[in-house]
């Protein structure tokens, strides 16, 4: 074999053409679906399992085993006469670099959410040893990423229709993109109409991330409007008012606070320890 030809530097699809095996794939993914639930319909209603079929991921999962998975093109890179490739190595991805791209992209986002909701609940569960400004922090930053995860996969989307690399946060962290191998290439650049499109959706993760932040800073407005009259409110409930101190002096309604010392003897702020009879019902309040 010529050594240049070994050596020689992988053609990058296009984009489109790379929008266009994925639309492709997607409809076959889809009709997939439709033909395998109208099978499954009785069975899965007895069995229970109706939300599963109906769900794309088992179909995705089936779908690229038997085409990526066994090293073959999918029904859209053939269409398109595009492969999936590490443009930097110029070789074929390995196996596990196509099936991990293929997880990371059914499951990514999804893990991400439910992990950060484990957190949250870990974070405020009575069980808790953290400090006050620990759990308010990580409880900010929980939030934040709840609203930064979704952005931060639309940017990348931007960024995809502009510059034509990695169509996904999931191939770029497996190291997977696409090259041209046969057909008739459109254009060796990427077209105007996909960089507006790319500089629109930026535009838009903008706006969002500028809604999102006045949002915080109205949510702090109205806090330090109402900081005073939380004071008198109960920090478990925020509801009935603080009648009840604790020994390191904390201020809860009687309620709550017994409740609370039930379960755990601890001040539910501070976590000292408190034994429940030296808590003490404040009368002028």
């Amino acid at each position: 074999m010529d050594p240049r030809k070994k050596h020689r530097k992988l053609k990058t699809a296009n984009p489109a053409e790379i929008l266009r095996s994925h639309q492709r794939d997607d409809d076959f993914i889809k009709h997939l679906r439709e033909k395998v639930v109208d099978a499954l319909q009785l069975l899965a209603k007895q069995k229970g399992l109706l939300p599963l079929i109906h769900s794309n991921i088992p179909y995705k999962l089936i779908y690229f085993f038997f085409t990526s998975g066994m090293g073959n093109q999918t029904l859209g890179e053939e269409y398109t006469g595009i492969v999936q490739a590490n443009l930097d190595a110029h070789k074929v991805p390995t196996l596990f670099a196509r099936m991990l791209a293929v997880i990371l992209e059914c499951f990514g986002e999804r893990v991400l959410l439910r992990l950060l909701k484990r957190l949250e609940l870990s974070v405020n569960s009575p069980d808790s040893e953290l400090t006050p400004a620990a759990a308010m922090f990580l409880n900010s930053f929980i939030s934040k990423m709840y609203t930064t995860i979704p952005i931060l996969i639309l940017v990348h989307k931007g960024l995809f229709y502009m510059f034509g690399r990695y169509y996904s946060l999931g191939k770029r962290a497996a190291g997977v993109d696409y090259a041209k191998v046969y057909g008739r290439r459109p254009t060796d650049t990427i077209s105007w109409g996909l960089r507006l499109l790319g500089i629109v959706t930026l535009v838009q993760c903008a706006l969002k991330m500028w809604r999102n932040s006045n949002s915080e800073n109205d949510t702090d407005k109205y806090l330090k409007a109402d900081e005073k009259h939380s004071k008198l409110e109960c920090r478990l409930c925020l509801e009935r008012m603080s009648t009840t101190t604790t020994p390191c002096g904390h201020l809860f309604c009687w309620s709550c606070l017994t409740d609370w010392l039930n379960s755990k003897p601890q001040c539910p702020l501070c976590r000292e320890h408190v034994v429940p009879s030296r808590i003490v019902h404040v009368m002028n309040l």
